[in-house]
């Protein structure tokens, strides 16, 4: 196994003991998960964003989708992790094969501009639609089950099943760019006619980095009632898609860690400074311009300018 692999089974290994800290309380697990949650989909869009050089602002309706999936069936009594989880990944899977479809044949902004739309027409529908609940969405859902009489029913339980969310996701996306898939998506990013002059088919290309983005995306949906217990057409505003966007930026594009740790710590930023005031935003994007002005690779790039510098005085 290469040392970068290593490195994220030490990482995981730390992050299963976690629960065992001192001090970890209910609360705390719940943050965590959170946490965790929101990392692994900013990891997702950074598939987009920093690989295939897409800057997608309907991922919001990707997540929304999932959550609504497990949502209308526990409603109906279907509580397995697994049947929602599958349902999420049908019902998004077929959502995302339309908007990359007509997305990914428009470049730049007009690309943003459509996810954009497609998202408002989800979100407007689930909205006013009084079959799933309205403005008020599903709430009141029972724990899920991984197993008969095995109930999700703690928050250690819950922790525990987004942070097998996160790993798996991240096996995925580590191996999507690994591949040569994964290096014709940075030859897009790069140059896309010259992609196209080699023979790649661009679109189609774009289109596969789409539909694994949105289906991680909506597996991280269908949990989230998981934790809640709910399901609202707020989780599909565009303004939810602007935070998995800053937190690619926080953590750094192009990296998969970078927005897993970006997401994590937005998460644990807007929990403590909302607990203080109302305009946390204010905060966030304070944090966010001293980013893109000093620290344009984001927070992981602090670890590779240090490891340079230090590099240079040994020398």
């Amino acid at each position: 196994m290469s040392v970068p692999g290593w490195r994220a089974l030490l990482v995981f290994a730390l992050l299963a003991a976690l629960p065992l800290a001192p001090g970890m309380s209910r609360y705390y697990l719940l943050l965590a998960f959170d946490a965790l949650l929101f990392g692994a989909i900013a990891m997702s869009l950074d598939l987009l964003m920093g690989y295939t050089g897409l800057v997608s602002f309907g991922h919001a309706a990707f997540y929304g989708l999932g959550a609504y999936a497990t949502a209308i069936l526990m409603e109906r009594g279907v509580q397995s992790v697994w049947a929602c989880i599958g349902a999420a990944l049908l019902v998004v899977g077929l959502y995302a094969l339309v908007v990359s479809y007509f997305a990914t044949a428009r470049r730049g902004i007009y690309f943003a501009l459509l996810t954009l739309i497609f998202a408002e027409v989800v979100y407007t529908f689930f909205r006013y639609t009084q079959t799933f609940g309205g403005s008020d969405g599903i709430q009141g859902l029972p724990d899920a089950t991984l197993a008969p009489g095995v109930l999700i029913d703690t928050p250690l339980r819950k922790y525990y099943l987004v942070l097998v969310y996160l790993a798996a996701a991240y096996a995925t996306c580590r191996v999507v760019v690994a591949s040569h898939f994964g290096r014709v998506l940075v030859a897009i990013r790069e140059n896309e006619d010259r992609a196209r002059f080699l023979g790649y088919n661009v679109q189609r290309y774009k289109m596969g980095a789409c539909m694994i983005s949105a289906l991680l995306t909506g597996v991280g949906g269908a949990i989230y009632p998981m934790r809640s217990a709910f399901a609202t057409p707020d989780l599909m505003l565009w303004t939810e898609s602007g935070e998995f966007i800053i937190s690619v930026m926080i953590g750094g594009l192009g990296t998969l860690v970078g927005p897993i740790i970006g997401g994590a710590f937005f998460t644990i930023l807007r929990d403590k400074v909302s607990s203080v005031v109302d305009w946390y935003f204010i905060v966030i994007g304070g944090v966010l311009i001293v980013i893109v002005l000093f620290m344009p690779r984001g927070l992981l790039g602090l670890r590779q300018l240090f490891g340079r510098r230090s590099g240079r005085a040994a020398a």
